[in-house]
């Protein structure tokens, strides 16, 4: 029996170090490695699991597979190889080299993983994506303030007195946090969530406020306004600190608190309770969540958010800040493996069903898919399998044959992160690790740079290409090499990369133009309309009055999907009880959610303790069990930061009965 250490490259802003127990050749367990201060020697109830969900499921693919008269047929990888060469000569040969689309996706984003870039770079450049479906909103919106987006040290909370948790839900996607908050809490820190949903954090909260969804730049100028009317502000930082801050206090002005409360849903006492807790005890801190990057200008609920902690001088100190994310590729450097700057057409992630449909000189003939599940995942996932099944050849790696799966023509078995050589970053904290093989690859499966080195080799430029993992590792860490990080250190275990004392600003320096924090200075009320995109719904039009909230899953991560969880009746929708007898309905029945865009058949279920406005869900279910929310939501870009603003959705409630 043997033990090795490794580290969990899942979507997920953990980023768990792990260590792997091996006993003839099989893995028997994963456990959190106790020397990480992260970690701390658990792993979420997902990761715990992977072996039996993932790792050694039954439902993993092992061998290529080859679509025929509508049926998967196992075939070689040699022959897998065949088709990809024969169809990427004749698609660039007929069609140019756009014609071709890699989509990359965001469920493992490893360092080697930029080496897939770079074969389609060697290729000459093809179409790739900008944008995302993940955050990127409100980064946009902390770099317009901040100039650039620097969380503080999850260990940092610790010295807060407050810390507001809004529009995020750690106790159920990021649980080790969720432990450090906790620890706060119990030192004498106070929690305070703000969230459309009760969410299992929300519980613990010493102060739950519940906003109409998508109100919260509101609720945060209405705490600001309190702030500023009680002088609880701290001047010399305003006035040595900030810019533009008499144009950001006529915003301010602007609104009456009775207004601001209308608007938001929350009375004047709980926010003037809100505003006086955060900045009568200080330190204080704001943990932003990816709740928030969910609306067309939620950049600018960043901006407001910004602002409260700079007019309270809670930037720049310990326990304070506005701590949103990490870069995970931020101590990467992928000039190497690049080798040139990315050439070829981008099409828009948040919105590639229609892109891929509208695309015209050339129009997309060819598609490579990794890491990603995208008719699963992203929105309007009706127009995403329409837009795929127009492609004429569809190639995909993955460990399952998904909803994406169902559209492609070609299916690659992948590793896991448990038969990989790597490093990975984390977009939870500021640690490198290493990513060591645990056991050889089951069956077949083979990790994506084999899969590219060797479609490099059979296209003719495979020296480019090759290399052993080792090789092109110390070349994207050459910047953390030349820090003085030692190779052997990677290696061996976890590397912090920023001092635990590292405060974000506590220099009073800002990497905006002026080299200070900029206030936000341009707010117009009615700023989420976006009723003139063609066939696009907001508000309450056609009876579409109420708010749809996909929320994270404790079960899976994402679209991987457990076994146990997937052809297990209908998907439950969380609604208030006044909503069910306003229908006449009662908890349990069968019933349709509506949109624009589509429709899904759902478990109705009373819940007292949701919004009158609100219809909570569960993303990540498959298309194929009738679970997934996408076929749902609105598919348009963010004004700000080319994000995914799911939260813009609108549904109704329509009786059915059991088929």
């Amino acid at each position: 029996m043997k033990k090795i250490l490794t580290a969990c490259t899942r979507d997920c802003p953990g980023g768990c170090s792990i260590i792997a127990t091996v006993r003839d050749g099989k893995i028997v367990k994963l456990k959190g490695n106790p020397d990480h201060d992260i970690t701390d020697g658990f792993l979420c109830p997902n990761t715990a699991k992977y072996l039996e969900n993932v790792h050694y499921s039954h439902k993993r693919v092992l061998h290529p597979l080859k679509r025929e008269d509508g049926d998967w047929k196992r075939i070689s990888w040699d022959e897998a190889f065949d088709i990809m060469v024969s169809k990427l000569g004749d698609t660039i040969k007929s069609h140019g080299k756009n014609s071709v689309l890699y989509y990359q996706g965001f469920g493992s984003r490893t360092a080697l993983k930029i080496l897939n870039r770079r074969f389609f770079n060697l290729l000459g450049g093809v179409s790739t994506l900008y944008g995302t479906v993940c955050g990127g909103i409100g980064q946009a919106g902390q770099e317009m303030d901040l100039g650039m987006r620097i969380s503080h040290d999850h260990l940092d909370h610790i010295n807060s007195k407050t810390v507001l948790i809004w529009g995020r839900n750690p106790a159920v996607t990021d649980i080790h946090l969720w432990r450090i908050l906790r620890k706060a809490q119990r030192n004498g820190t106070k929690l305070v969530v703000v969230d459309p949903i009760k969410t299992k954090t929300a519980v613990h909260a010493d102060l739950f406020i519940q906003p109409e969804p998508g109100t919260d730049s509101y609720l945060a100028v209405a705490v600001s306004k309190i702030i500023l009317d009680k002088d609880l502000t701290d001047k010399e930082f305003i006035n040595e600190s900030t810019r533009n801050f008499e144009k950001y206090l006529q915003i301010i002005q602007g609104f009456s608190m009775k207004e601001l409360s209308v608007k938001c849903d929350v009375s004047i006492e709980t926010i003037t309770e809100l505003a006086v807790t955060y900045s009568q005890n200080k330190p204080s801190s704001i943990v932003t969540g990816w709740g928030l990057h969910r609306y067309i200008s939620g950049h600018i609920i960043f901006r407001f958010l910004d602002a409260i902690a700079a007019i309270t001088g809670n930037i720049g100190i310990s326990g304070g800040g506005v701590s949103q994310g990490f870069e995970e590729f931020g101590f990467f450097n992928d000039s190497y493996a690049l080798e040139r700057p990315e050439i070829g057409r981008k099409l828009p992630m948040p919105t590639i069903g229609e892109a891929i449909l509208k695309a015209d000189h050339p129009p997309i003939k060819m598609a490579f898919i990794t890491s990603g599940n995208p008719v699963n995942l992203n929105p309007n996932s009706n127009k995403v399998k329409k837009a795929f099944e127009a492609v004429d050849h569809v190639v995909l790696m993955d460990h399952f044959l998904n909803d994406t799966a169902d559209v492609a023509d070609l299916f690659l078995p992948a590793t896991t992160f448990l038969e990989e050589e790597d490093l990975v970053g984390s977009y939870g904290h500021n640690w490198i690790y290493s990513i060591n093989p645990v056991t050889n690859p089951e069956g077949e499966a083979k990790s994506e740079l084999e899969v590219f080195q060797k479609l490099a080799d059979k296209m003719g430029f495979g020296e480019k290409m090759g290399g052993k993992p080792e090789y092109w590792l110390q070349k994207i860490v050459s910047t953390v090499l030349d820090q003085g990080v030692e190779w052997d250190d990677l290696k061996a275990g976890p590397v912090k990369m920023v001092p635990e004392d590292y405060i974000p600003y506590s220099d009073g320096k800002f990497f905006t133009a002026s080299g200070k924090f900029e206030f936000i200075t341009e707010f117009t009320d009615g700023f989420n309309d976006f009723s003139d995109y063609e066939g696009k719904i907001n508000g309450f039009d056609d009876g579409y009055n109420l708010h749809l909230i996909s929320s994270s899953p404790e079960k899976w991560v994402r679209s991987v999907v457990p076994e146990s969880e997937m052809d297990t009746g209908l998907i439950d929708a969380e609604v208030s009880p006044k909503i069910l007898n306003e229908l006449g309905m009662h908890d349990g029945e069968t019933a349709v959610l509506e949109s624009p865009f589509g429709e899904l058949k759902v478990t109705i279920r009373g819940d007292p303790d949701a919004r009158i406005d609100t219809v909570k869900v569960q993303m990540g279910g498959w298309m194929k069990y009738g679970k997934n929310i996408n076929v749902l939501t609105v598919d348009i870009m963010s004004n700000a930061g080319n994000g995914t603003p799911y939260y813009e959705t609108m549904v109704k409630i329509r009786k059915t009965s059991v088929e």
